[in-house]
């Protein structure tokens, strides 16, 4: 999945939940931060994005899609 397909995603996420893209940005960088914080799962960050590293949601998103189409 592309950044491009990304952003759509998340566009069409707002529009079914009917919020703002923005909004549902919001909530997904709070996801994300909480998963990152989260120290038994942390190597799975790591091994996604860097070490360190956090994810904007378009990345997250992509990184995730890429991993469920190689299974």
């Amino acid at each position: 999945m592309s950044k491009r397909a990304a952003k759509d995603a998340i566009k069409k996420i707002a529009k079914r939940e009917g919020k703002s893209e923005s909004k549902i940005r919001e909530k997904m960088e709070e996801a994300i931060m909480i998963g990152f914080l989260n120290k038994e799962t942390r190597y799975k960050w790591d091994s996604l994005f860097g070490s360190g590293r956090l994810s904007s949601p378009e990345e997250f998103i992509t990184a995730l899609s890429l991993k469920v189409v190689k299974r």
